[in-house]
């Protein structure tokens, strides 16, 4: 399962608790402005990527293996690409997105995730956690994966709600985006903190390269965009020159409301 690293239950918490600290403030939605409008540190960014949950497997010893994304800071350059005017925009009218002239691309978070295992007994009792983690490479064909956020206390989600939708920009290998449509939905059962509950969205990942998340905004709402198959796949941010399978890449992927 590729090179494992150890990460302590301590570490873990910390980065669950510094991950859902709000620490930047929106400016207001309601903005024209044809770019993204947000200024967020790398920092705010990674800070405001959501966690996401993959496959859960119970193994005959009844231990259950369960793989979670963490996040880390994207790179400087992508940073400053990322914040380049239009960037977001161009990235999503090229993945086949109508983009409204007046609508505002807003960034929710941004991040390179690292996948990890995590192994607990499958009958242990309520509230028992893991006391450590290993990091692992995704399977080939990738996973599927379930994200949670919760509005209330990342910042640059506020005022989001189940049924709107979102964009997920993800990098490639490549150096190519795909671009994915996701609906959210409100958590249920232990997704909630405490009366809190928040919002979750499935992808399904191939690699975990760097991931971006975006809301359109226009006259102060969240809007669905349309769409139409493209012949060719949204450019690298990274100017990458290499081949790429255009028919895999032109087909923008919609995260359903249920089931993959």
């Amino acid at each position: 399962m590729g090179n494992m690293k150890k990460l302590t239950g301590a570490a873990l918490a910390l980065t669950m608790l510094l991950g859902g600290t709000p620490i930047w403030a929106q400016t207001d939605d309601s903005s024209t402005s044809t770019d993204v409008d947000k200024s967020p540190t790398i920092t705010d960014l990674k800070q405001n990527t959501p966690y996401g949950t993959g496959t859960t497997v119970v193994d005959a010893d009844g231990m259950e293996t369960t793989t979670l994304l963490f996040k880390k800071d994207v790179s400087e350059k992508m940073y400053e690409e990322l914040q380049k005017p239009n960037a977001v925009r161009d990235i999503i009218e090229k993945a086949g997105f109508d983009v409204p002239k007046d609508a505002n691309v807003v960034l929710l978070g941004a991040g390179d995730y690292e996948s990890y295992v995590q192994k607990l007994p499958a009958n242990r009792p309520v509230g028992v956690g893991s006391t450590s983690a290993e990091k692992v490479d995704l399977p080939e064909g990738g996973m599927d994966f379930e994200f949670n956020v919760w509005p209330q206390y990342q910042e640059l989600w506020k005022g989001l709600k189940a049924g709107d939708t979102i964009y997920v920009m993800h990098q490639l290998k490549n150096g190519a985006w795909e671009v994915m449509e996701a609906t959210l939905e409100e958590t249920e059962g232990e997704a909630a903190i405490g009366t809190q509950k928040g919002l979750k969205f499935k992808l399904h990942l191939d690699s975990l390269s760097p991931i971006a998340f975006v809301k359109v905004m226009s006259d102060g709402t969240v809007v669905k965009l349309d769409k139409e198959e493209v012949e060719k796949p949204a450019d690298s941010l990274a100017g990458s020159t290499k081949p790429t399978s255009a028919k895999k890449l032109v087909s923008v992927k919609k995260s359903p409301n249920t089931g993959f």
